[in-house]
């Protein structure tokens, strides 16, 4: 005679609801097998996720990049001290980005001020750097500004001493059981102020000798990873370092042969603005004013004749800033990539995706300028020391002059009216 239990109907079903069923069944039974479901035979919806993610980050990095490169224009023509400020912003989001990767928040909470004096040196590396290089800029506000004639004349030693502040304030600082983190974050701080700060700053004096020479070296390493992107995803077979898995030779030099043919181009097209290539001697902080000078001879398209006749053509017109630019895009190409596979090497170091989530789908504002500071340095020695004729300008003059003593100036003023009076 069959129990109670023995005369139950089998379900089918083997996804049966084990809360309907009594402990006995349960046992009985055993455990219901795993429904085994195949990926053709996924539910469309869950299928499609991966798809729907990708395709909605490719949105927002394309709305962004779109957004980044619009408030770039405008910020591009609203005049050079406005670009000075995104210059500034700039550093200010890569100091927190890289701070951040070391930062111990909860050790922080027993230490006093640790950020505080960590953002003090930044502010005196940028008072440093940018003292230093718009020191000829500001002479000529120093004959009404007593304070700020002071700070120019004696700008290392008040950067010194503002330093000695603050190292003042970090020995006082320190506290028992967390000696290690606070000296590591100190290294941590002055490393990123060397690498960052002092070099991103140079690109301030390229400014102020023409927008274009800021313009031209950021667009370049744009393009060149445009470019290299493109011939990667076409052609690419041969990968290129270890560090970057989805880079390749090919598109390394596919590249680097594009940006060398835009940089001609662009070049071209730069040179005729008298706003992008005229220099700029003074701080002016109306937005959007004109700039107008005489046009500089690197500027301006000369007849070269030809080694040899090319379909007929024995000569051609270019300027001298067309081969300077061809130089800068061999560096942005050959160079300038390796900023990338540093910061590549850094992130798998330290098991990040990016340095941060600054700007949606593009990660961080170090992710987007690891190569461009690496190019701003080069872009400075290269336009100072092989560009720009060795000559003094009135912002240097008036900088010396600032220096001399009130009977020192009279005596210099009388010598000027002599000389420009035998002139006449």
């Amino acid at each position: 005679m069959k129990s109670k239990v023995d005369s139950q109907p089998e379900e089918s079903n083997t996804d049966n609801d084990f809360s309907e069923m009594s402990d006995t069944q349960v046992r009985r039974r055993g455990p219901s097998p795993k429904k085994v479901i195949h990926k053709n035979k996924l539910p469309n919806l869950e299928r499609n996720v991966p798809i729907i993610i990708k395709n909605n980050n490719f949105v927002v990095r394309t709305i962004w990049t779109i957004v980044m490169i619009l408030g770039f224009m405008a910020v591009l023509w609203a005049g050079h001290i406005y670009i000075i400020g995104l210059v500034l912003l700039v550093n200010i989001g890569i100091f927190k980005e890289i701070l951040g990767l070391k930062r111990n928040y909860e050790k922080e909470l027993n230490i006093k001020y640790s950020p505080i004096i960590n953002w003090y040196f930044f502010g005196i590396a940028t008072f440093f750097c940018y003292g230093k290089l718009l020191q000829s800029k500001l002479s000529e506000y120093t004959f009404k500004m007593n304070m700020l004639q002071f700070i120019l004349n004696y700008h290392n030693i008040v950067t010194f001493m503002l330093w000695v502040a603050g190292f003042l304030m970090f020995t006082l600082s320190l506290k028992k059981g967390y000696y290690r983190y606070q000296f590591r974050m100190f290294g941590w701080t002055h490393i990123t102020l060397i690498l960052v700060v002092a070099q991103s700053s140079v690109m301030i004096m390229n400014i102020f000798e023409g927008i274009v020479w800021f313009i031209l070296p950021c667009s370049l390493v744009i393009t060149n990873d445009i470019f290299a992107y493109i011939f990667g995803v076409s052609f690419g077979k041969t990968p290129l370092i270890e560090l970057s898995p989805k880079k390749t030779w090919e598109g390394f030099i596919g590249g680097c042969f594009s940006t060398l043919v835009a940089s001609f181009c662009f070049a071209y097209f730069l040179q005729g603005s008298q706003y992008l290539t005229c220099p700029q001697h003074q701080l002016p902080f109306s937005p959007f004013s004109s700039l107008t000078c005489d046009i500089p001879s690197v500027f301006i398209s000369t007849q070269r004749q030809l080694p040899f006749q090319i379909f007929g053509i024995d000569s051609v017109y270019f300027s001298d800033f067309q081969i300077h630019a061809m130089v800068f895009s061999l560096f942005t190409s050959l160079v300038s990539p390796f900023g990338g596979f540093f910061a590549s090497g850094f992130k798998r170091g330290i098991k990040i995706k990016d340095f941060g989530d600054t700007i949606p789908g593009h990660g961080g504002i170090t992710d987007r300028m690891d190569c461009q500071i690496l190019t701003g340095m080069f872009s400075y020695l290269y336009l100072h020391q092989i560009v720009l004729p060795k000559a003094a300008t009135l912002g240097t003059v008036l900088g010396y002059v600032s220096q001399l003593s009130f009977n020192d100036q009279q005596e210099l003023f009388e010598q000027l009216k002599q000389t420009l009076q035998i002139n006449q």
